[in-house]
This record gives structure tokens, sequence and C-alpha cells, in this order.
């Protein structure tokens, strides 16, 4: 299946082109009569939504080159279609072609206006492409194509002129500073076959005088001719140009030269002049399209289908992917769960086999897995004496004199017994517990037995002492009570007095200030 058609068209008739795989796979001709339209129609009819692009060799066309003020958008559109419509009137196949802009100061924009001046002239061969269905691309000059081949030969000539015999005449392309500036298209050759090299002289120097009128170059500045020779038959041309026009220089590029250049096969040049021109079209298209909106309207539609099944492709090909992922990645997971269960089942296996090698257990796992969560609530549940020791430290520190000879704690619904065996119940403590609630309000309670170091008999100061160290505790937040259960001397009014007023603690080497401290925490603390 053909990518596209390219067609072109002369007073002599059109020449078809089948476009595949980047490069013309068939060529034919068809004459401007009856039969050569209805061969044409035949030909064109084997082919279905295939774009067409028409090339037009014509006398009959215009080019102007002109600056216009520099534009942007809607602006820059209203004024080149009012332009083109002052030119040319009597033909919808016209084209502005923006060049650049100017180095002075006002920066305009150089235009260049071309036009077929005469649309009879692919009237029958247009109609009959769209007869048939087949999309317009666009209908282009062949000078605005010629451009293409200078990129082929890399010639860096400031003014060249590209002259090539073709079946309608002599056609002469001019180009300054490799950019298109004038084509002309003489009418034949005929009677001048004898002498092909003036008849070329005199063409060359009618298209120089004529680019002279147009201030375009001068006569004195340099001109380099590209002479196209598609069957080597200007073998002579160069030679005779020498000798007609003195200071010309001429490049002279045979078939061999030509198919090398632009990748052709030598059979289709000799069998049309046109297929340099068809190839270079096919391979890019220039950007001065003369076809209006009404005859693209199917090549745009055929653009839109093709966007529409390109995206329906690509959106294709992404859920393919997407599904692929995903199979892949649920035959990743399958072979992961065998490989659980694999795996599972083989431990369940050993952890089986090690079972039976256990002695027998005293009870059952049910009693043992309750032991243990009975162990860690015992655990989680234990209260320590470190809180209250902790507070009794901070109060020896602010004390140095005091001595911490034994430390007795409890915790419970009872306070800790004194030496005496005797206990403060609730009636001695309102902060005790009732006896009515055992196990509630459980707290902690300690007995503390230390002394006054160093001690010399003076009991008062050593009371003294012992008192600080008291209130020190009971000043403590968590602390609810400290009671003194004994002193190192009884000052208990109450008591009676007894003893020897000559015995003297201070003579009295072993004399101790012994005392005992009760201390209640607050319940839960």
């Amino acid at each position: 299946m053909a990518n596209k058609l390219l067609i072109g068209i002369s007073t002599q008739g059109a020449t078809v082109a089948c476009w595949r795989g980047n490069r013309i796979t068939d060529c034919r001709e068809f004459m401007n009569d009856p039969a050569g339209h209805a061969g044409f129609k035949d030909y064109v009819g084997q082919y279905s939504g295939v774009p067409a692009h028409i090339l037009v060799d014509a006398v009959e066309e215009d080019y102007r080159l002109e600056t216009l003020p520099h534009a942007t958008g809607s602006d820059r559109t209203d004024m080149v279609a009012r332009k083109l419509k002052q030119h040319y009137r009597n033909t919808p196949y016209i084209a502005a072609w923006l060049l650049g802009r100017d180095s002075d100061k006002r920066r305009d924009d150089r235009y260049l206006f071309s036009a077929l001046t005469n649309p009879d002239l692919i009237s029958d061969w247009l109609q009959a492409v769209t007869a048939h269905g087949l999309p317009v691309a666009g209908i282009y000059l062949l000078p605005m194509v010629t451009a293409a081949l200078l990129g082929k030969f890399e010639t860096k000539a400031t003014n060249l002129l590209v002259v090539a015999q073709h079946a309608s005449g002599l056609r002469l392309t001019f180009f300054r500073d490799l950019q298109f500036r004038l084509s002309r298209l003489t009418r034949g050759d005929s009677g001048r076959a004898e002498n092909r090299g003036r008849y070329f002289a005199e063409e060359i120097s009618n298209t120089r005088l004529y680019l002279h009128a147009l201030r375009t170059i001068s006569l004195e500045d340099s001109l380099t001719v590209l002479l196209i020779d598609c069957n080597d038959e200007l073998g002579d041309v160069p030679s005779s140009l020498g000798r007609e026009t003195p200071g010309l220089e001429c490049v002279h590029l045979g078939r061999r030269d030509l198919a090398r250049r632009l990748g052709i096969t030598e059979t289709l040049l000799d069998f049309s002049p046109y297929a340099i021109y068809l190839n270079l079209l096919g391979l890019k298209e220039p950007p001065s399209n003369l076809a209006p909106s009404g005859v693209t309207v199917g090549y745009r539609r055929y653009k839109a289908s093709r966007t529409l099944y390109a995206a329906s492709a690509a959106l294709t090909a992404a859920a393919a992917i997407w599904i692929g992922v995903n199979v892949f990645q649920m035959m990743l997971v399958r072979g992961e769960t065998e490989d659980s269960v694999r795996r599972t089942t083989q431990l369940a296996s050993q952890y089986s086999e090690i079972t039976r090698q256990f002695p027998q257990a005293p009870t059952s796992a049910e009693n043992l897995q309750k032991a243990v969560e009975i162990a860690h609530k015992l655990r989680e549940s234990t209260h320590g004496p470190q809180h209250l020791m902790a507070l009794v430290s901070r109060a020896v520190v602010a004390s140095p004199a005091v001595v911490i000879k034994e430390f007795g704690w409890k915790f419970g619904d009872t306070e800790i017994e004194t030496e005496s065996g005797a206990r403060h119940g609730a009636a001695d403590n309102p902060a005790a517990p009732s006896a009515g609630s055992p196990g509630q309000n459980r707290r902690e309670s300690a007995l503390i037995e230390g002394e006054i170091r160093p001690f010399r008999g003076d009991y008062r100061s050593a009371i003294l002492a012992i008192n600080n160290f008291a209130h020190r505790l009971g000043a403590e937040p968590a602390v609810a009570a400290v009671r003194v259960v004994k002193l190192p001397l009884n000052v208990n009014p109450s008591l009676s007095l007894a003893g020897n007023t000559l015995d003297n603690p201070e003579q009295n080497v072993n004399a101790t200030a012994d005392f005992k401290l009760l201390i209640l925490l607050k319940p839960n603390t």
C-alpha cells in the first residue's frame, strides 16, 4: 500500500509516482488528452484513502516579493489575505510565505506571494483525484520544490541560477543567498536543438537582465549556473555558456551524479525529468501551499483520523503493557504464595518432628499459657520500695548528721509494725484504710532506724536534727504522714522522773542518739 501519491502536472500531461518506504516505487505518465485523462482516472482509482501531493510546472505562475508591517495573530492573517486578494482575484490557488524580517528599525516582515494564475490547467486532473475520495494534501509550484535541491549539493553561491530542460520548456529558477527569488519557464526550444548552447546562453542572459531590472542583482555580480541534465544531453552546454557569457560559472550535474546525490535510480531519471522534483516533494513538503481550505478539507480529516488511530494504538499498547505488567505481578504473587505455602508446610512438618522428641509436659499447653499470663500480670502489678527509698535519700542528703541503720518497708492494707509488735490502725491514723474494705487503698509504709552522728551528748540538738529530718520527709508530696516512734531521749511530760543526776551522758563515750521514724505514703502513689 502506498504512503502517498506524488502527481506532477504540466501542459503536456501528468506524471504520477507512488511513494512507499521513503522512495518512489512506481512512476507513470499520462498525456493531456482524453485517453490520458481516462488512464489517469483508472490509475488513481486503485488507491483508496491515500493522500495526494500535486506539483505544477506551468508558465501561468506569478511571484511577488513584498514587505508588510510586522503583525501577529489575526491581524497578520487578515492583512496577508487582503494583500493576496489585491494581487490575485481570478484564482483560488494562492499562497504567502513569510521569509523573515528586515534588519532596519521598523523590522518589517518580508513575504513571498505566489499563485497559479491558470486554474484550468489542473482542474481536470484535480477532479479525477477528488472523485475517487483521495485527500489532497497540497498543491505546490515546481520552483518551490527546487529549493530542496540546493541542500543535496551543498552549494554556497550567493547568486545561483538552477537551469533544467523540461517537456514544457526551459525552467530557470534564481536563488539569492539560498532563498528563492524568481523563476521563469520558457515555451519550449523548438528549432534550436542544433544550437542548444546559444539558446541556453540567451535565456540565461535574458533572466539576468530581468533580475537586474528588478534590482535583485547587478550585471557585474557573479552568477553560478547549476545545470540539471537528467538524460546526459547537455554535455556541450557548459563550454558554450563559457564562450557566450564570459565570467559565468557553470556546474553540470549529469544523470549519474543526480541519481547518487538524490538517492534515486538512473532508470527513473530516464523515465521522466519530473522524477527529481517528485522525489524531493516526497521527502519534504515546501512551506508554500497553494491549495485552498476547500480542497484540503479531506486531508485534514485524513490527518485527524490518523491522529485518532495513533492515539488508539498508543492507548491499546499502553493497555497491553498494563495488562502484561498485571499478569506478570499476578504470576509473581502466585509464585510467592505457592512458595509460602510450601515453606509453611515444611516448617509445620519440622515443628511436628521436633515436638515429638520433647519430654512429656507436666500439664497441658493451655495451662502453661495461663500460668505465663498470670506471671506477666503479677510482674506488672508488683510494687517495690524504690519510690519510697528515693524520698528518704533526698531527705538524708539534706540532713548530713542523720545516718540510716535499718530500713523496713511494707505495701499492704496495714502499716508496718514497730519493734514493740504494735501497729497503728485506723483509730490512731485517720489516713489509714477502714477495716471494712480490705484489699482497697493499699499503700506503702516504712520504718526507718537511724542515729545522729557525731553525737556528744547534746540531746537538744539531736532531737532538733531528727525533727528537721522528719519535717523534710513530710514535705514530700507523696508522703501522707511521718511519725517519730523513738527519740534518743523521752521528752513526754506525762512520764515521771527517775535516775541519778550524777550520771552525765556527755561523759559516756558510748552514748548514742538513736531514733525511729514511721513513714506513710498516700494511697496509689
